[in-house]
C-alpha cells in the first residue's frame, strides 16, 4: 500500500485540528447564544412582573388591573404585558383570569412554584414567570406571565444554519490553504532532495545551498554538508588506502618474483638456495605482520574488538617495558631511561595499553641514531596523567605532523628503505587511545 505524502499528511492534521476547533467554538458558541436569549427572556419576565403588581387590583377576589388608558406608555405596557397571563388562588387551586390568547391556545397552567416554566401549544412555545402575590387581606394568588421564545428559537435555528454553511466552508478554504502552506514549507526539502541526487561518489566536494535564514532546513543542509565532507574524507582515505596497500604489497611481492626468476634461469649452489629462501621467509614474515596489523584494524574500526577496562597501573607497565627494551637500545648503543614521581593509575585494556605504549617506544628507538638517548616519563596531575617520551632522534617535520596517525604515512618516504615498518603503528596507537578520551 502506498505511504501517504507528508504534504498531505499534513493537510490532514490541519484539517483536522481546525475541524475541531470550529465545532467545539460552534457548539460552545450556540450554548452561549442560547443561555444569553434565556436569561434576557427571564429578565424580561421578571420585569414585567414587578412592573404589574403595581397595577394589579383584588376586588371580591377577582383580579382587576388598574391603569390610567389616556396614558399610552401605561396602556401599552399593561396590554403587552398581560398578553399571555393568568391568575391563581393558591388556596382554592382555581384560576380565577387568563388572557384571550392563553385561551385560545388551550394552555391551561397549573398552579406551580417553578420560577420558570415552558408550555407549548402547536408552534407556539411559551415561557412563563410564576410569582406569588399576597394582599392585605391575608390572601395569596398565583401570577403567571408569559412571554414567546420564538423569537429566540429562530435565532437559534438562523445561527446552526450559518455554521452548518459557514463550518464546511472554512474546512474546505483551511484543507486549501494547509495544502498551499505544506507545500511552501516543503519546497526548500524538495530542493535539497534534488540537489542531494544529483551529487554522487565522484563529486562530493559539491555542497546543498544555504539560505543563510539559520533555520531548520539551514541546518539540515548544514548537516548534509557535514556528512558530504566526512564521506569524501572517507573515500579520500579508502583510495590512500588502497593504493598504499597495493604498493607496500605489490614491491615485496615483485622482488620475491624477481629473485625466484633469477634463480630459475641457471644452477646454483645450495647455499644461494638456502640464502634466497631465508631472505623470502623474512619478507612473508614482514607480509604477515602487515596483514595481520591490517586485520586488527579492520576489525577494531568495525566494533568487532571490546576493550576490557580495569585500573592499571601506569608506572609499573612503562618501567616494566622500558627493562624489556635495554637490550635493544643497547645494541644500538642508546641511552633509554625512565622517570616516575610513583603509582600512576589509569582506567585502560592492560594488553592493549602495553601494544599502544611498546608502539611508541619502538618507534622512538627505530627513528633515534646510535649513541643518542630515549628519557620515558610517567606524571599526574589531579585528574590528568601523562607519558612523555624523548629523544635524539631526526624528528618530524611540522608539515607532517597532521598527518602522523594515516595509514601507511611516511613522514620521509626516502626513510622506508632504511627503517623497517608499514606506517600502521601509530594509527593503531591512535584507535587504542582515542576511546579513552571520548568516554
Amino acid at each position: 500500500m502506498r505511504q501517504i505524502g507528508i504534504r498531505t499528511r499534513l493537510t490532514l492534521v490541519y484539517s483536522f485540528v481546525l475541524a475541531c476547533i470550529l465545532v467545539s467554538v460552534t457548539a460552545v458558541s450556540y450554548r452561549f447564544l442560547k443561555f444569553r436569549l434565556d436569561e434576557n427572556l427571564r429578565q424580561e419576565l421578571r420585569e414585567r412582573s414587578a412592573g404589574l403588581r403595581g397595577y394589579l387590583r383584588f376586588e371580591d377576589g377577582k383580579p382587576e388591573f388598574k391603569y390610567d388608558p389616556d396614558d399610552p406608555d401605561e396602556a401599552f405596557f399593561v396590554e403587552s404585558s398581560t398578553r399571555y397571563y393568568q391568575i391563581f388562588d393558591l388556596a382554592s387551586g382555581d384560576l380565577l383570569d387568563q388572557s384571550h390568547e392563553l385561551d385560545l391556545l388551550k394552555i391551561d397552567e397549573r398552579p406551580r412554584f417553578q420560577p420558570f416554566s415552558e408550555a407549548e401549544s402547536g408552534n407556539v412555545r411559551l415561557i412563563f414567570c410564576s410569582e406569588i402575590i399576597r394582599t392585605s387581606g391575608g390572601r395569596s394568588y398565583l401570577l403567571q406571565l408569559g412571554i414567546r421564545r420564538d423569537p429566540a428559537d429562530a435565532a437559534l435555528n438562523q445561527f446552526l444554519l450559518i455554521a452548518v454553511f459557514l463550518v464546511p466552508a472554512g474546512l474546505g478554504i483551511a484543507a486549501v490553504a494547509s495544502w498551499w502552506m505544506a507545500g511552501r514549507a516543503l519546497r526548500p526539502i524538495n530542493g535539497l532532495t534534488r540537489a542531494a541526487e544529483e551529487i554522487g561518489i565522484s563529486d562530493l566536494d559539491r555542497r546543498l545551498p544555504l539560505s543563510g535564514t539559520g533555520d531548520e532546513i539551514d541546518r539540515l543542509s548544514a548537516t548534509f554538508n557535514d556528512m558530504f565532507a566526512r564521506l569524501a574524507r572517507a573515500i579520500g582515505e579508502m583510495k590512500q588506502f588502497t593504493a598504499s596497500i597495493s604498493h607496500e604489497l605489490r614491491t615485496p611481492l615483485t622482488a620475491l618474483r624477481g629473485e625466484a626468476e633469477v634463480l630459475l634461469l641457471q644452477p646454483h649452489p645450495v647455499q644461494e638456495y638456502r640464502r634466497v629462501l631465508a631472505s623470502h621467509l623474512e619478507e612473508y614474515d614482514r607480509l604477515g605482520r602487515l596483514i595481520s596489523k591490517l586485520l586488527t584494524l579492520a576489525r577494531a574500526e568495525s566494533g568487532d574488538i571490546r576493550m576490557h577496562l580495569g585500573t592499571v597501573d601506569l608506572s609499573s607497565l612503562v618501567r616494566y617495558l622500558v627493562e624489556q627494551l635495554e637490550i635493544v637500545a643497547a645494541s644500538k648503543h642508546i641511552e633509554i631511561s625512565f622517570c616516575s614521581e610513583g603509582p600512576v593509575r589509569v582506567i585502560a585494556d592492560h594488553e592493549w595499553l602495553e601494544s599502544a605504549i611498546l608502539n611508541l617506544l619502538d618507534n622512538a628507538i627505530k627513528y633515534t641514531p646510535d649513541g643518542g638517548k630515549v628519557s620515558v616519563t610517567v606524571e599526574s596531575h589531579g585528574a590528568e596523567q601523562k607519558l612523555i617520551i624523548q629523544d635524539t632522534g631526526i624528528g618530524i617535520a611540522a608539515d607532517a605532523l597532521p598527518h602522523v596517525f594515516e595509514r601507511f604515512f611516511r613522514a620521509d618516504p626516502s626513510r622506508s628503505l632504511r627503517y623497517e615498518g608499514a606506517g600502521l603503528g601509530l594509527n593503531l596507537v591512535q584507535w587504542i587511545v582515542k576511546p579513552r578520551f571520548r568516554s
